[in-house]
């Protein structure tokens, strides 16, 4: 190369970093430092999560197979850390950059193998262009939503709104106002580390990732089981999965218990390969014990898998009774039990409950204010999308509510989890063919019918079975990859169409929410951060003035908002899930003045009311009687107004 062609190419590269400053840049800046963040992450839990891999004796898992293994491990190990600092009181952000450097140090030596593990797979996809740029797109349109800041109601109510709460603190401990903090949390605890790092975004790229891993499992280890051309569809379909694509850009935790489901029902489903008559080597079994735990750690739900892992176990210890079958299943049920048990304990100590607010009718005095009708209600509010006109009536139009009206099984913002279902159902049936011929795909034909079972059972909301989207789609591809070797040129361009144009109808639902919820003009910079707040959050303004107003000893009462996560001050949400304390309050009192009194001996110095908000959950929040009524707007009327924003106030007390 010639001089003069070496300056064109340089200046060049000069011109596109400028043109990439003023255009592209000012987009993507509010990701940058998440996105390095997540870089140095993933680098150090799959480093540490390579090592303890290595230490399963999994000698049939290939290098790639043992990066991906350790990336996933390393997210659960992120976690345990997470709730580890909790439970010593050290959230505080230079006790998490001491864990990530533990962390670091405990797999530095397996960072460059696992780099180096990956050509294989770079190989393999690079003779495959198209393919892979069908599943990377739109996982990557996925992370850009990732810079839309976190607007989503359970989000702003308890997933990154516990974590806030827990810095403010120093520690774990029991928020009032807020029953969720009872439930299981790695998830949460993931989110905490990132609210540690200064960043929630980092915080919804974790799920992202997490859906990338999950495609990876399928596309690793599938292979064994399906033509490379099956693999692929089966990794397009989950990355076109309206539901799934939604909720990767969220703190949502679906797409975490998703991936540690996934591992866990294919480790299991190599385990009995590795060891078809049980006993040793156990390398697989473990790993999936672990991930069962894991996922059971992070959400309730993940309970069926554990159970459904545990009575293949029994199944075949009652079918043969040697004493490594037992082993199996005892060695299995010890380390989920093991993993899940920091939860039941916290629970225990916080709330006399250990699996609150299940079995509520025994453990009455949970120390939260519930009782067994808010319970009941609770659980209401799950099952109402469940069994209209009876059980068996339910079930038999079950295919065609699932197929043409999924929206009828989820409202409010439980509608991400009901988008792009028609392709994996329809292709179940060939799902079912392929498994019929393949001992791997029958038994997570197994899994998915048990967990199917149970959640049709429970009758609760179409998010929950996210989990198995990509079981799901691993069984419709190879379904479909046996159908098209047996159908002439016509039937493969027709079938072929129909299938594009159900993607194609995917993508558009991810579009078309994010642009109801008007994400685009966030991602692409064309307005800000606090702009984008303010245009989905009543209370955003208050919130903002709050955050310079506010002293450290200010103590917020909020009138009418669940979504408290952007109150950087110390506060007290509304709630419906149990009684609010200024309802309850103002009923008890005599007076006014008595009301106003009993809630500065609360410490409350500040009420923030949004109207609107309240309005719209109405006797939600509860009902004052005539006396609270009253009391309620004289205080209403003696408050000095602090700040008035667009849909809330503030007054002082």
């Amino acid at each position: 190369m010639n001089r003069a062609a070496a300056a064109f190419v340089l200046l060049t590269a000069v011109l596109g970093a400028v043109s990439a400053a003023d255009s592209l840049f000012v987009a993507l800046r509010p990701g940058a430092v998440p996105f390095v963040l997540l870089s140095l992450t993933v680098l150090l839990a799959t480093g540490s999560g390579r090592a303890l891999a290595g230490r399963l004796g999994l000698s049939d898992m290939s290098e790639s197979q043992k990066t991906l293994a350790g990336a996933t491990l390393g997210l659960g190990m992120l976690a345990l850390g997470g709730m580890a600092l909790g439970a010593v009181g050290l959230y505080k952000p230079w006790a998490a950059s001491a864990l990530l450097a533990a962390l670091w140090l405990a797999g530095y030596g397996e960072l460059k193998p696992a780099l180096e593990s990956l050509a294989p797979d770079r190989s393999l996809l690079r003779e495959r262009p198209l393919a892979a740029a069908a599943v990377a797109l739109p996982l990557l349109a996925a992370l850009w939503m990732c810079l839309v800041p976190p607007h989503q109601y359970d989000s702003l109510v308890y997933h990154l709104a516990l974590p806030q709460a827990y810095i403010r603190e120093g520690r774990l401990f029991a928020p009032p106002g807020i029953v969720y903090a009872h439930f299981p949390q790695n998830g949460e605890m993931l989110f905490t580390l990132a609210l540690l790092l200064g960043s929630d975004l980092l915080a919804q790229m974790y799920m992202w990732l997490s859906t990338v891993l999950s495609v990876w499992w399928v596309f690793a280890l599938g292979r064994r089981e399906a033509p490379m051309s099956a693999v692929l569809l089966a990794a397009l379909f989950v990355a076109t999965h309206s539901a799934v694509l939604l909720m990767s850009s969220t703190t949502y935790v679906e797409p975490l218990v998703m991936l540690w489901i996934t591992a866990a029902a294919l480790s299991f489903e190599r385990a009995r390969q590795v060891a078809p008559d049980g006993g040793a080597p156990r390398g697989w079994l473990v790993l999936s014990a672990i991930f069962t735990g894991l996922a059971l750690g992070t959400k309730y739900y993940a309970g069926i898998g554990a159970a459904a892992f545990g009575l293949r176990l029994l199944w075949a210890w009652a079918f043969d009774r040697r004493r490594e079958r037992a082993v199996d299943l005892l060695l299995f049920t010890a380390i989920v039990t093991a993993l899940f048990a920091p939860w039941l304990v916290k629970n225990w100590l916080c709330v006399r409950n250990p699996v609150f607010p299940f079995l509520y009718k025994w453990f009455e005095n949970t120390g939260t204010g519930w009782n067994a009708d808010l319970a009941a209600g609770y659980f209401s509010v799950l099952t109402e999308y469940g069994h209209v006109g009876g059980f068996f009536k339910s079930l038999i139009s079950l295919p065609i509510l699932l197929l043409r009206n999924p929206l009828r099984f989820g409202g409010g913002m439980d509608v991400l989890g009901d988008l792009g279902w028609d392709v994996l159902l329809w292709l179940l049936p060939l799902g079912a063919w392929a498994a019929s011929k393949n001992r791997a795909l029958r038994g997570l034909l197994i899994f998915c019918a048990l967990w199917g079972a149970a959640w049709f059972s429970s009758g609760v909301v179409l998010r929950f079975l996210t989990v198995l989207v990509p079981l799901l789609a691993l069984l419709g591809a190879c379904g479909l990859a046996r159908l098209w070797e047996e159908l002439e040129s016509w039937g493969r361009w027709t079938l072929g169409g129909a299938l594009g144009v159900m993607t194609a109808a995917h993508l558009f639902l991810f579009v078309f929410v994010h642009s109801t919820f008007g994400s685009g003009a966030t991602a692409f910079g064309l307005e800000t951060r606090e702009e984008f707040l303010g245009r989905r959050l009543d209370y955003w303004s208050c919130a903002d003035w709050l955050r310079t107003n506010a002293g450290p000893n200010d103590k917020i009462l909020v009138v009418g908002e669940q979504r408290g996560y952007y109150l950087a001050a110390s506060h007290l949400p509304s709630t419906v899930h149990m009684p609010n304390l200024f309802v309850r309050r103002a009923n008890e009192s005599a007076t006014t003045a008595e009301l106003l009194s009993s809630l500065r001996s609360e410490g409350f110095t500040r009420l923030l009311i949004v109207p609107k908000e309240a309005a719209r959950l109405g006797v939600g929040l509860g009902s004052l009687t005539p006396t609270g009524a009253v009391n309620w707007k004289g205080l209403e009327d003696s408050l000095k107004t602090d700040f008035a924003g667009r849909g809330c106030v503030v007054g002082r007390l």
